[in-house]
């Protein structure tokens, strides 16, 4: 397959090549820089740079660019998670940078969906002064490594500078720093990397309660999200099973075939089927039917049943 093709097999899934998330603060902040190279080694283990700056046996260098007019950016190369290519292998790396402000406004969709957290949309509006972590050159790590990878460098600038709220900008959410960190030590890694949304649905006709409930920011990592498009079930209990799905796919892969189904209960076998997202943005998801009279979705493999 040629470059252009994975390029665009990777688009149409919802993958992404680039991960990132923005750290936004009510006051400008101050880097120890000598604390995150600690830090950084502590979490993601051996850090290494383009340049050794130091000369220090640690091998914690970073290529900065602080030239005057440029906005300082501090780039590290994790040489405990090396990516395999045709030449040989690449560690994966993260830079860390200042970039400029945005205000609530850009964030709307997210503080829609923040029913963890609700002071986000006043948080967020009282932030002046942003910075961006991404990971390259990551992207052909498994999608555990990869996370664990983009978590412990993520923890480490926390730690050294921490921030007012987080924007996973994969799974579209805001979350609360304390809160993200908390999880993180109790081994929620997807706490910030996924992120369960709830939509209404009106104007059907259908004169029911219909909602779709879908997760985001799963396939920005090589696993497909989950959705559920249905009538009259309890949207917290849609919310717990679409987040235990997706964690037994992030854990295990995509493993479930189309056609096969799913449950946590002796009543609960919801048939599952790849499709495309019914919400955006679009990518490939695992669609949950949780059968008759609920479903308000369409399956192929559900067909041969009768329509009510």
């Amino acid at each position: 397959m040629h470059e252009e093709e994975e390029r665009t097999e990777e688009r149409d899934f919802g993958f992404a090549r680039v991960y990132g998330v923005e750290l936004k603060y009510r006051e400008k902040p101050v880097l120890d820089r000598e604390l995150l190279y600690q830090k950084m080694e502590q979490y993601t283990g051996k850090v290494d740079g383009p340049s050794r700056k130091d000369g220090n046996e640690a091998g914690l260098a970073v290529w900065e660019a602080n030239e005057s007019g440029r906005d300082p950016l501090l780039h590290f190369f994790h040489l405990q998670y090396m990516v395999g290519y045709q030449d040989g292998e690449m560690p994966a790396q993260t830079s860390l940078m200042n970039m400029e402000n945005r205000p609530a406004g850009d964030y709307h969709t997210a503080i829609q969906q923040s029913w963890h957290w609700r002071e986000a949309a006043q948080t967020v509006s009282e932030c002046s002064h942003s910075l961006l972590l991404l990971d390259m050159m990551a992207s052909g790590l498994a999608p555990g490594e990869r996370l664990e990878l983009f978590t412990g460098a993520l923890r480490a600038v926390l730690e050294c500078a921490p921030c007012d709220a987080i924007y996973f900008r994969e799974s579209d959410k805001l979350v609360e720093p304390k809160a993200y960190l908390a999880a993180v030590e109790a081994g929620d890694i997807l706490y910030g990397a996924m992120n369960i949304r709830f939509y209404n649905v009106e104007g059907t006709g259908s004169g029911r309660r219909e909602g779709l409930m879908d997760s985001i920011g799963l396939a920005a990592l090589g696993i497909p999200d989950v959705q559920c498009h249905f009538y009259d079930l309890d949207p917290s209990e849609v919310a717990g099973s679409l987040a235990n799905i997706g964690y037994y796919m992030f854990n295990q892969g995509d493993i479930i075939a189309d056609g096969e189904t799913v449950g946590f209960t002796e009543e609960m076998r919801w048939r599952c089927e790849h499709q495309y997202s019914l919400a955006a943005p679009r990518r490939v998801v695992l669609d949950l039917d949780p059968g008759e009279p609920y479903y308000a979705g369409r399956q192929q493999h559900g067909e041969h049943r009768e329509e009510n």
